[in-house]
């Protein structure tokens, strides 16, 4: 008995790879926007909130992007901060006054919502 063959051919998928790829760098770009604004919320929500001295904790709290900006860490860098852990989590004479995950919590539902808002309007 002899066999038979079948070939397919899809065409177009050169356009469908390119598509594809300009879809991958526009959700980068919406997911870049959005950590970029998720910590700039949590920036503004910290400097609201944090227990207020001198205002060094409040003007020195900044955001730190990593790994192309699709990454943050929120938070007190300096050494002169060192005592910032001390108002978050308190001491025997200094009630705890935690701001940065209350920050995070308010600030990762709405990115979460912003962001797939961005995926559905870049896949239309």
């Amino acid at each position: 008995m002899a066999r038979s063959r079948a070939r397919v051919e899809i065409v177009g998928l050169d356009r469908l790879e390119r598509r594809a790829a300009q879809i991958l760098e526009v959700l980068k770009e919406a997911a870049q926007a959005e950590v970029e604004n998720a910590a700039s919320a949590m920036v503004a929500d910290v400097r609201r909130n944090v227990r207020v001295d001198s205002g060094n904790l409040r003007t020195s709290v900044a955001p730190d992007f990593q790994k192309e900006r699709l990454q943050t860490e929120v938070g007190w860098r300096d050494l002169e901060d060192l005592y910032a852990v001390f108002h978050e989590r308190g001491t025997r004479r200094i009630p705890a006054n935690p701001t940065l995950v209350p920050a995070l919590e308010r600030a990762g539902q709405e990115f979460v919502n912003r962001l797939r808002d961005e995926v559905r309007r870049a896949l239309q």
